[in-house]
């Protein structure tokens, strides 16, 4: 429980204000510079162009199952390499940065090509 809580800790010391650590999408909230342009994008617009995921959209599969499983580890893996593609150092999810202390710019339709 101690670990725990050391951990918080020091992530809310480290972390930037104004972006919230468990936001993060890709990349280090350590590698961010003040005045640097933090890179947002909203994850569920994402998931509704990955083609495992409208699978399991238009049979209804249901949470709980191993086939919904396995189309959610599929979409997540093509998820994460393809925020990988675009050599952006930090991406937040798109309510996980105060716009009025940093400069931000949306990346969700980049990924959503990159699919």
């Amino acid at each position: 429980m101690i670990h725990k809580l050391l951990l918080l800790a020091c992530l809310l010391v480290s972390s930037p204000e104004g972006i919230d650590p468990h936001k993060v999408r890709y990349g280090n909230i350590g590698s961010h510079t003040e005045g640097q342009t933090v890179h947002i994008i909203n994850s569920k617009e994402v998931y509704k162009h990955i083609p495992y995921y409208q699978t399991i959209i238009k049979e209804g599969i249901k949470q709980g199952t191993a086939k919904y499983a396995q189309l959610m580890r599929r979409a997540t893996t093509l998820y994460r390499n393809t925020l990988g593609k675009l050599g952006i150092s930090l991406i937040v999810e798109i309510d996980g940065v105060d716009k009025t202390l940093h400069k931000t710019e949306d990346v969700t339709q980049k990924i959503i090509s990159l699919l």
